[in-house]
């Protein structure tokens, strides 16, 4: 099913439109100090590169303290749960690029970082007189595809897991205190431990395409993502209260991005195909759900043109570039 991207309004109860207010009066040249909550992270540290690359002053902030400090940039470590860490952690800070999650798939801890520990920090942010916070979500919000060339308000999200519910909800927390959410397609680059390695786990077990790898997925590079992000952070307006894709404007085909591993040595090309119900039968027996392969055989392909046009941002080259080996 394809869904004519609409782009022009939120769904009743999703979000306001973005702010046209300079934020705390502040001019687009006026310099911003940007907190990086879960700054060793995957995106995190490719954010704080970004940063400092654009020029602009950044407080690394983490759970634990990295051993792959940038000269120049300041650490601050606190946690999600621990409320005092995060007032103290964000002293002297404009703007909070939340990028830090839990990602695994106990209950309780999806609530205790993901929704608890939001609150926290956005209590944090507001006792420190900070307005301005962007989280990066997930697009796994959506739930199952296929969703093909959808906009940010063209489908309600409806979360299958946990994981995806409880970032779900913790966006509502940011939106509800006139934050910004980001929700990044397919991430890849150096750091990577979920996408790929994940996409070629389901690949291999499976042993065949899904109605010949014809699904289209949407991906970003983590550096373009980072790059996108130091961009929106040191922006006024704020864009209060709304929610944007991020991902390159070309979706890719799952058997191109099974061609681009293959030629990089990481994945055996595929010689069968099944249809989606047959992948699932099959995949049962291999301990593959439909949720896996829900991800290779559905399109999962987002417009990201509202954030390109908001931060000026164009892609000079094509959206498996740079694709680490």
């Amino acid at each position: 099913m394809t869904m004519k991207a609409r782009n022009t309004r939120p769904l009743p109860g999703e979000t306001v439109p973005a702010s046209t207010a300079s934020e705390r009066g502040r001019t687009p040249s006026a310099p911003v100090r940007v907190a990086v909550v879960g700054a060793t992270g995957f995106i995190g540290s490719a954010t704080v590169r970004a940063l400092v690359s654009a020029g602009i002053a950044c407080t690394a902030v983490a759970r634990t303290p990295s051993d792959q400090d940038i000269p120049g940039v300041p650490s601050a470590q606190a946690d999600l749960t621990d409320p005092v860490s995060l007032r103290r952690a964000l002293t002297g800070v404009d703007v909070v690029i939340h990028a830090a999650s839990y990602t695994g798939s106990d209950p309780a801890h999806c609530i205790a970082v993901n929704v608890d520990g939001t609150e926290n920090l956005l209590a944090a942010a507001a006792r420190n007189g900070i307005r301005r916070v962007l989280y990066v979500s997930t697009i796994g919000v959506y739930g199952p595809g296929p969703h093909s060339g959808i906009g940010e308000f063209d489908a309600t999200p409806a979360p299958v897991s946990a994981l995806s519910a409880s970032r779900l909800t913790a966006e509502h927390r940011v939106l509800a205190s006139g934050g910004c959410v980001v929700r990044p397609g397919f991430v890849h680059g150096p750091g990577d431990r979920w996408f790929v390695p994940g996409f070629i786990r389901i690949l291999e077990t499976l042993g065949a395409w899904v109605d010949e790898g014809r699904s289209r997925i949407s991906v970003v590079a983590v550096t373009d993502l980072a790059r996108i992000l130091a961009t929106l952070a040191a922006q006024a307006p704020a864009h209060s209260g709304d929610v944007f894709h991020a991902c390159h404007p070309d979706p890719v085909t799952v058997r191109e991005l099974g061609r681009a591993l293959a030629d990089s040595g990481r994945l055996r090309l595929l010689g069968s195909s099944l249809t989606f119900d047959d992948a699932v039968t099959a995949g049962t027996r291999h301990g593959l759900t439909e949720r896996h392969l829900d991800l290779i055989g559905r399109d999962h392909w987002y417009d990201p043109t509202r954030l390109l046009t908001a931060t000026g941002t164009a892609f000079g080259h094509r959206p498996l570039a740079g694709l680490p080996a």
